[in-house]
């Protein structure tokens, strides 16, 4: 079966893009992708050549090898096109020229990481380079610099599913409690109206070009909206489902009565909740309402830690995805957002 490649390209390395058009088999396109992409090369420069099964020996001298392009490569593109062609037919025009870029890039990778490590495990070669042997190790840099290209052309081709998450919080302690419930990267970013457009913007993008879905927790401090995410919102850097605001900020979001009782537990208060909850108003806080009334001052990711054990502890006798008083306070709704609108 042919795939119509029309109006897409290879990449092809220090020189101009090479257009396809019409209908390729599976081993054209294979064929096409070795002839460009793998340079002929000495395998006894190699730190692998005297055991891997690709290299050959040169007829007149075993010392050496004759050129052949690396086997590893070849094998690669053979073994990645085999495995993906038929799911060809199901991409758009943008995404079949990402799933070849990705081809180039990872084949890239292939073939540096296979020589590097190569290079890395030879004594004799590492002697040769002598005091710059370290030089080696640095080189390395552009061995991940191909991955991480590949990946930023694979998070547009559906087949990979190689999109990564991230949440960026306010403060510590919401990266306390986000990194309890979540297995994706969780970024601080620093609260206290930092949460500018201008600064946002060129960390969002360079997260976004590295192949990231991005999520967002913000506070609100009180206000309808909190304007700084409204824009990020308006400009298209975020969906709107991506962002989690709390109405004044994290703690304020726990139940008064569950902030109570993890103060009891860590001995930071002895009063009875009738007494602590007296005389509090939302808009304050309740960390301001509660060092202001006791005179002590509260660790925020401390709290978060207790936080999350008590949470811990409650799931163990209820399951809090269809427990309806934990999902109506504002933790829980932040606990849902964590546990099902991120993608992990």
């Amino acid at each position: 079966m042919d795939i119509l490649l029309d109006g897409l390209n290879l990449i092809d390395p220090g020189k101009d893009p090479i257009d396809l058009a019409g209908g390729y088999s599976e081993e054209k396109l294979t064929q096409l992708m070795i002839d460009n992409w793998i340079p002929y090369f000495e395998c006894h420069k190699c730190g692998k050549w005297d055991y891997c099964k690709y290299a050959q020996k040169h007829p007149a001298n075993p010392e050496r090898s004759i050129d052949i392009q690396c086997g590893v490569a070849v094998d690669f593109v053979r073994n990645y096109i085999n495995t993906t062609f038929s799911m060809i037919d199901e991409l758009s025009t943008s995404e079949r020229q990402a799933y070849l870029n990705s081809a180039y890039y990872l084949t890239c990778y292939v073939q540096n990481s296979e020589q590097l490590v190569g290079s890395f495990i030879s004594e004799d070669y590492l002697k040769y380079w002598g005091e710059y042997a370290p030089w080696l190790y640095g080189m390395s840099k552009e061995t991940s610099n191909f991955l991480a290209d590949a990946h930023r052309e694979m998070k547009d081709v559906p087949f990979f599913n190689s999109q990564k998450s991230v949440l960026f919080v306010e403060g510590e302690s919401e990266k306390v409690f986000a990194d309890t419930f979540l297995d994706i990267e969780v970024k601080c970013y620093g609260g206290n109206g930092r949460i500018t457009y201008s600064k946002i913007e060129p960390l969002f993008r360079d997260y976004i070009e590295r192949g990231y879905k991005i999520y967002l927790q913000a506070d609100s401090d009180g206000k309808k909206h909190n304007q700084d995410v409204d824009k990020i919102i308006d400009k298209g850097l975020l969906p709107e489902e991506n962002v989690f605001c709390f109405k004044y900020d994290f703690e304020t979001a726990v139940p008064i009565h569950v902030f109570h009782q993890i103060l009891i537990d860590s001995k930071l208060v002895d009063d009875t909740f009738e007494n602590f909850s007296s005389g509090y108003d939302e808009c304050t806080g309740l960390v301001k309402y509660t060092e202001s009334k006791y005179g002590i001052e509260l660790k925020k990711p401390f709290l978060a830690t207790k936080l999350c054990e008590f949470i811990d502890a409650s799931s163990r006798h209820s399951n809090l995805y269809y427990d309806e008083g934990f999902l109506k306070t504002e933790i829980g709704q932040f606990w849902y957002f964590l546990k099902t609108e991120i993608v992990h």
